[in-house]
Parts: structure tokens; sequence; C-alpha cells
């Protein structure tokens, strides 16, 4: 009986730590997710090389993106002059943890407003990633993407 009174109060403190730090580990998936999507936002690569393996894969609409490709989009979209403003929302579906493996999918809904006549547009996307815990902090491996009609 007094190893049960133990355990229970052990079992209790176990669940609400586990809870916590996976609590914690998807706070800090949506905070490099968030600045990932800053690559297309502010076109810069520094967003892409912080948050992404250097074999990262983006599978967008059929077609397969590596660093190659989204480093000629930056450069288009930094040869004219920025003629938009982006946030993107994103509402997480499913969190898996495996080890230092994530596996995440979560819908992305983009807000575009035009910086010429104030309209507004919205895109949507369903979208998956795969991260891997490498020294520590979560980077991105892929991402598939599909939009939403």
């Amino acid at each position: 009986m007094k190893i049960l009174l133990f355990l229970i109060p052990f079992l209790i403190q176990t669940t609400i730590s586990k809870a916590q730090n996976i609590e914690k580990e998807t706070a800090a998936i949506k905070g490099v997710l968030t600045d990932f999507f800053e690559t297309f936002t502010h076109p810069d690569m520094k967003y892409f090389d912080r948050n992404c393996n250097s074999d990262f894969q983006l599978l967008e609409v059929g077609e397969v993106w590596e660093r190659k490709e989204i480093q000629s989009y930056v450069d288009k979209m930094n040869a004219r002059p920025l003629t938009f403003e982006r946030t993107n929302q994103f509402d997480f579906i499913k969190v898996k943890f495996y080890k230092n493996i994530a596996f995440v999918n979560y819908h992305n809904t983009a807000t575009i407003r035009s910086l010429q006549d104030n309209s507004i547009k919205k895109r949507e996307w369903l979208e998956s990633i795969i991260l891997e815990k490498v020294k520590g902090r979560w980077v991105l491996q892929q991402m598939h993407s599909s939009v939403k009609k």
C-alpha cells in the first residue's frame, strides 16, 4: 500500500512533465515553421539556412524544390520591388514525436495584402513537415504542401 501511495504522485508528475515537454517542443517547432516562412515573406535565404537541413526538400504542387530552387525564387523576388505583405497562420492538426524526429500536419493560411491598393487575398494549404532535432534545435528536413481549393 505504501508503494502505491508513492507511485501515484510519481506517475502524475511524470505525465504532467511529459505533457509540458510536448507543449514546449510544439512551440519550438511552430517557431521554426514561422521563421522559415519568412524566406518567402521577406525574401532572404538566412531564414532558410537557419531553419533547414542542408538536404531539405519542399514538395510543392508536384515539384521538388531544394535549396537552389528556393534561392532562385528569392533572387527573383529581390530583383524587383516587393508589392505585397504576407502573414501566415498555422493551425496544427497533429504533432507526433519519435525520438529526435517530429512529424507535423497543419493548415497554413496566408493573408496577402497588396502594397499598391491594399486588396487582400487569402491562400490556404494543407501541409506536413518532418523535422529533426540537431544539437538541441529543431530543423526542417522535408515539407509537403497541397493547395486547398
